[in-house]
C-alpha cells in the first residue's frame, strides 16, 4: 500500500460518479427514535482496520463515496505508522472481532440481522498535500484494492452540494452516526454499546468554540465546523456529520457535512462535548479530481 501527497489526479480505470445512486434515505428511519440504526441504516460507515503484528485494532471510520473510493482523515491515515496492512470493513452493525459472521439483534419482538461485512483492504492512500499534522487540511481518501459490492448494507454517501454556503450549517442540530468512541483509555463497550448508533450535535459559532476550546483551536477557518455534543455519545473520528438534500419538499438524500477530527470534554456545560469537525464542501473538487471521478 502506498501513501501520497498530491495534488494531481490518482490513475483510476472508473466510471464517472455522474449517476451513481447515493445518499439513499428511507424517510420513515428520519423519524426513528432509536438510537441503534437498523442494520441497513447509513450503509456508507466503514471501520478502518490497523493489523498489527499483535493483532487488528479499529480506531478510525471511512466513510464511502464510490465503488472504489472513501473519504477518512489525514490523522488516521497516518497515525498508525506501525501497521502491516490497512482494510476497512463496510457494512459492519456491530463493533467486534469476529467480522465474519452476520449480526443480529432482537429488540422486543423485533429480530432484525445483517449479513456480514465486506472487508476490503486499501491499495492507496492519498492526504491531503498541505496537512501538517493538526487540525487543517485534515482529509484524506483511500483508494480500495477493488470494488465494494453494493448491497442494501453497503453503499455510498453522496457529496456536499456544488454550491454549499459557508455557515450555513451553524446552529443546527445535524445527525452523526457511527460507533461510541471510548473516552478514556482502557474504557469498553457493554454489550448495547458494540452497536452502530446515530446521535445528533448541535453546530456552533467558530466565535464561540474559540471562546472556549483549547488554545490551538484559535485559528479554525471557514474549512472547520465545531459543534457540542453528549459525553457519553461521542463517536470515532471519521464518523460521517450529513446532512439531507431536499427535493420537492420531500427529503431525498443524505450527503456528507464534515468529518470529526478533535474533540474535548468541557466542564461548563457539564457533560458536554466540543468536537471540531473537517468540512466536506471546501474539499469538493480536490475529492473529484484526486478519485478521478469528474
Amino acid at each position: 500500500m502506498c501513501v501520497y501527497f498530491i495534488l494531481g489526479v490518482l490513475p483510476a480505470l472508473l466510471t464517472p460518479i455522474a449517476g451513481l445512486n447515493c445518499g439513499n434515505l428511507r424517510e420513515n428511519q428520519l423519524y426513528s427514535r432509536n438510537e441503534i440504526t437498523a442494520p441497513d441504516e447509513y450503509p456508507w460507515i466503514g471501520r478502518i482496520g490497523y493489523v498489527h503484528e499483535n493483532g487488528t485494532t479499529f480506531t478510525c471510520f471511512a466513510v464511502l463515496i464510490h465503488q472504489r473510493y472513501a473519504i477518512a482523515t489525514a490523522f488516521c491515515a497516518l497515525s498508525n505508522a506501525d501497521f502491516d496492512t490497512l482494510f476497512i470493513l463496510f457494512g459492519d452493525w456491530r463493533e467486534n472481532e469476529n467480522f465474519k459472521v452476520r449480526d443480529c439483534r432482537r429488540e422486543g419482538n423485533i429480530f432484525q440481522c445483517s449479513p456480514p461485512p465486506q472487508k476490503v483492504e486499501i491499495d492507496e492512500l492519498v492526504v491531503h498535500p498541505e496537512y501538517k499534522n493538526d487540525l487543517h487540511n485534515n482529509i484524506a481518501l483511500a483508494k480500495l484494492v477493488r470494488d465494494v459490492e453494493f448491497t442494501d448494507y453497503v453503499q455510498p454517501i453522496c457529496l456536499p452540494p456544488v454550491k454549499e454556503a459557508d455557515g450555513n450549517q451553524i446552529a443546527q442540530r445535524l445527525e452523526i452516526a457511527g460507533f461510541r468512541r471510548p473516552l478514556w483509555k482502557g474504557q469498553e463497550a457493554d454489550e448495547e454499546g458494540e452497536w452502530r448508533r446515530k446521535v445528533q450535535v448541535f453546530t456552533a459559532s467558530r466565535d464561540f468554540c474559540e471562546s472556549v476550546a483549547y488554545p490551538d483551536w484559535q485559528n479554525m477557518t471557514t474549512n472547520h465546523l465545531c459543534a457540542l455534543g453528549d459525553e457519553e455519545k461521542t463517536l470515532y473520528f471519521g464518523s460521517p456529520l450529513m446532512g439531507i438534500k431536499i427535493v420537492d419538499e420531500k427529503p431525498k438524500n443524505f450527503y456528507l457535512v464534515a468529518l470529526p477530527i478533535s474533540y474535548m470534554l468541557l466542564y461548563s456545560p457539564k457533560n458536554l462535548t466540543l468536537q471540531v469537525f473537517v468540512r466536506i464542501a471546501p474539499y469538493r473538487d480536490w475529492i473529484l479530481k484526486n478519485t478521478a471521478l469528474v
